[in-house]
C-alpha cells in the first residue's frame, strides 16, 4: 500500500509568497504616503498655534516678535529670547530663501506669504496678515 502525502508544491509556495510580498510592499508605500501627509498637517497646525502664542506673548511684553523661516526649521522669538523651534517634516521644504517676519509690540505686520513644496506633489502657501482686532490669519492652501 502506497501512502499519498498531501502538501503544496514548491511552485505553489513560491507563488503564494510572491503575491503576499507584493501586497505587503504596496501597503507599506500607502502607509508612508499617509504618514507624510499627516506629519505635514500636524506641522501646519503647530505652526499656527505657535504663531498665535508668540504674537500674544510679544504683545503682552510690548516687544518685537521674530519668526524666522530657515532652511530646515522655523524659529519663534520674542525680543532676544527664542521661544520655540519647529523642524520641517522630511516631505516639506520652503521654496523661498531665509525669510524673517517681524511684528512690532503693537501688533503691526506687513502681509507676507511663505511657500512650501511637498514631496507628495503639493504646494502650500501660508499667508500671514493683520486681521480685525489685532488677530492674525494664518492659512495654508494646497495646490495640486
Amino acid at each position: 500500500m502506497i501512502m499519498k502525502v498531501h502538501g503544496f508544491t514548491l511552485v505553489e509556495v513560491t507563488l503564494t509568497l510572491f503575491i503576499a510580498t507584493c501586497i505587503f510592499l504596496f501597503g507599506i508605500g500607502l502607509g508612508t504616503h499617509t504618514l507624510a501627509s499627516l506629519q505635514e498637517k500636524l506641522f501646519f497646525n503647530e505652526l499656527r498655534q505657535t504663531w498665535f502664542a508668540t504674537i500674544y506673548q510679544g504683545e503682552q511684553q510690548k516687544q518685537y516678535t521674530w519668526i524666522q523661516f530657515e532652511k530646515k526649521q522655523v524659529k519663534f522669538s520674542v525680543g532676544q529670547k527664542t521661544l520655540k523651534i519647529l523642524v520641517y517634516p522630511r516631505s516639506l521644504t520652503p521654496t523661498t530663501d531665509h525669510q524673517e517676519l517681524s511684528v512690532s509690540g503693537l501688533g503691526s505686520l506687513s502681509p507676507t506669504t511663505e511657500t512650501f513644496t511637498s514631496t507628495l506633489g503639493k504646494e502650500y502657501q501660508v499667508h500671514f496678515q493683520l486681521g480685525y482686532g489685532t488677530q492674525y490669519r494664518v492659512e495654508e492652501y494646497a495646490k495640486r
